[in-house]
């Protein structure tokens, strides 16, 4: 009867065999974006706006970024040139997922120095970790009592391992072999790490056993023109850049600056692009199914699209041969869904009129490296622009606060106050020297002496104010300007600092102070100053007083150099005393350093920047045309009447910040019913 039964029961031979093929059956090949949609979970401690599962709808110019990594793409250099915000970091953390999941090896991700690994590991990779189930189950835990595990530097999976690293060490860049790089901010690496020289050279040296299967992304955004690592390789890669459709006419065209506009120089700016090839307006409105449509074209070589073509060119521009080599991409800021076309507007106007923020503007924002113009002013057109209204210690209306700085020198100390007014415009005040040895005591009391004696008010003003912050150098007798700044408020010293990415003012620390045969642990406090980006702001307001005064209302550019008429040619001379070199180091790689003109003292010129760290400490930068008025109310009480006998001093006049639109390139109208006028 049992054996009758089992015969009358269906034969489960199909079904298992069926299902033991399904269960040894490789799981499907899925590309770098693929995999990320289906797999990576992106973690709120990371910052991200959108935690939970990743989409790739949200970050659609990041796509055609995360196929060129993968396995099928024959490129082994992928370069990403971007702004911030566009999520270039978290391409990186996607193509980690694919490696680990799909194809794994050994990798190593290097970032510009030690802090910003450490920052990449705590809120990039093992927040990424934590959440994305497919990796928490195959990169090891953290451990410190097995070398089996991983830790915070080196994450250990089954079939390879990454090891984080930064540029400037020499020994992380040489310890292992490398299938897979990620070089994260390749602009901000040192030029030289230890004693072997170019880190990116060092890296490309790990990979070498991996010739026919190895991949390196290199992610940026730009630094500086001529001494841009990322740029330099965007130039020979096949440049891709990303075209998208307008809404109205089709035409495929590059998103540029230029074409940005807008209706209101406040906000709401109520932008929109201008499209290229007509005019039509593309709306806000129309963004997010147009960077959906979006599309990656070669660019490199004569016979490129340009900046535009016809939809019907579409299928041609995208069968064009791709670099097998090098595969570049550019992005920035307006493509991103993340932010508005109005924040782009108004970062520009905060950033126009002053050369520091504009250059952050071009790097951070439109994802270009910046041209830093360091030739050297001519002097004697420097000399040419003083107004000779304006006397020695008596400022017209315009300064409204006072910063003051001491150099000092060998025989004597040099000092100069600067005044500060809208747009940061810079007003030369008082300027002087005290003979004297800076080790003697006397020189030093008669320095109080001085400082104390300074008080200034603008032209017909009353209740003058004294120099609310003072920079001395400690570069020369420092236990003596350690000393002297001790116990006084208002003063400070200061140590210049070369490094291109020194801010004007950094982070202050404490020094032993040495006195009369006795020490004081951390007696005093100095404070470093980044004379490279001061030197680039000082020339950029020279250049201003250059163009001379604005031509429709005569009145002084904002931010500009203002010289009273008291200086002699010797005072320009040495304002302009220093230029931008170009200079390569023994690796190869090309950087700038400011270097003196043979012959030209540069004394007024550093006072000149020691003053305007001052002002930067004293957060002036940010301060808006009423609040400059204000602040000129408040301390010095109404304005004056103007009076005939002060002739031309009450008609030197402040330019309030101007509104200047981005360069047309093409024809731009308004269709009827939309509100505002084309610039």
């Amino acid at each position: 009867m049992r054996l009758e039964a089992l015969n009358r029961l269906p034969d489960a031979r199909p079904v298992f065999l069926e299902g033991l093929a399904s269960a040894i059956e490789p799981a499907p090949r899925l590309s770098v974006a693929e995999l990320a949609e289906q797999k990576r979970i992106v973690s709120a401690q990371s910052g991200s706006r959108y935690p939970g599962p990743w989409r790739n709808e949200r970050t659609p110019h990041l796509v055609g970024i995360m196929e060129a990594l993968g396995p099928e793409d024959p490129a082994e250099d992928i370069v990403v040139v971007a702004s911030a915000q566009v999520g270039k970091s978290e391409t990186a953390i996607n193509w980690f997922l694919h490696i680990v999941d799909q194809d794994p090896g050994p990798m190593m991700i290097v970032l510009p120095s030690i802090d910003e690994s450490g920052k990449f590991v705590r809120t990039k990779l093992q927040p990424a970790i934590d959440e994305t189930p497919a990796l928490r189950v195959r990169v090891l835990d953290e451990t410190s009592r097995s070398e089996k595990g991983s830790t915070a530097s080196f994450k250990r999976f089954r079939g390879g391992f990454a090891q984080i690293t930064f540029a400037g060490s020499s020994k992380g860049l040489q310890m292992l072999s490398a299938r897979y790089t990620i070089a994260d901010e390749v602009s901000e690496w040192p030029a030289e790490a230890g004693e072997r020289g170019d880190p990116v050279a060092q890296l490309k040296k790990r990979t070498e056993t991996y010739e026919r299967d190895r991949k390196r992304l290199w992610v940026s955004t730009p630094s500086i023109l001529g001494a841009c690592r990322v740029s330099e390789m965007f130039a020979v890669s096949d440049q891709c850049r990303r075209y998208i459709p307008c809404p109205h006419c089709g035409t495929y065209q590059v998103l540029t600056f230029d074409r940005l506009k807008w209706e209101s120089e406040t906000w709401p700016h109520r932008a929109w692009f201008a499209c290229r090839a007509n005019g039509c307006v593309i709306e806000h409105v129309d963004k997010g199914p147009m960077l959906q449509a979006g599309v990656w074209i070669p660019t490199a070589g004569e016979d490129g699209p340009g900046l535009e073509f016809p939809a019907d060119e579409l299928e041609d521009w995208q069968s064009r041969p791709q670099s097998t080599r090098s595969r570049g991409f550019h992005i920035w800021k307006a493509y991103s869904v993340f932010t508005s076309w109005d924040s782009i507007v108004a970062e520009w106007f905060e950033a126009k009129d002053n050369p520091e923020r504009l250059r952050v503007f071009t790097q951070q924002v439109l994802g270009e490296a910046w041209e830093d113009r360091g030739d050297a002013p001519d002097a004697e057109k420097l000399f040419a622009c003083r107004i000779s209204a304006i006397a020695k210690e008596k400022p017209p209306v315009g300064p409204v606060v006072f910063t003051g700085a001491t150099d000092v020198q060998g025989n004597r100390l040099e000092w100069a106050v600067w005044g500060w007014s809208e747009g940061m415009t810079r007003w030369l005040v008082d300027w002087g020297v005290i003979e004297g040895d800076p080790t003697d005591l006397a020189t030093w009391a008669a320095h109080d002496e001085m400082m104390m004696s300074r008080r200034y008010a603008p032209g017909g003003y009353g209740n003058p104010v004294a120099p609310d912050a003072w920079a001395v150098d400690s570069g020369y007798s420092s236990q003596m300007v350690y000393n002297y700044s001790r116990g006084r408020a208002g003063v400070f010293a200061i140590d210049g600092r070369d490094g291109r990415t020194a801010p004007f003012i950094g982070t202050p620390r404490k020094v032993d102070v040495k006195w009369n045969g006795k020490r004081v642990p951390k007696g005093a406090t100095i404070w470093p100053v980044g004379t490279f980006a001061l030197k680039s702001d000082l020339y950029g307001s020279i250049r201003k007083a250059l163009m001379g005064p604005e031509q429709d209302t005569g009145a002084l550019r904002s931010g500009a150099m203002v010289l009273s008429g008291e200086i002699d040619l010797a005072y320009a001379e040495q304002l302009t005393s220093e230029y931008l070199k170009q200079v390569e180091t023994r690796s190869g790689i090309v950087t700038h350093r400011w270097e003196k003109l043979q012959g030209r003292p540069n004394e007024a010129l550093d006072l000149a920047c020691y003053a305007r760290a001052m002002a930067h400490h004293l957060r002036l930068d940010g301060l808006k045309p009423e609040q400059w008025e204000h602040l000129r109310q408040e301390r010095f009480g109404e304005a004056p009447q103007a009076d005939d006998t002060q002739g031309d001093l009450f008609e030197v006049k402040i330019a309030p910040p101007v509104t200047v639109a981005p360069k047309e390139t093409g024809p731009a109208r308004r269709p009827r019913g939309v509100r505002g006028q084309v610039r």
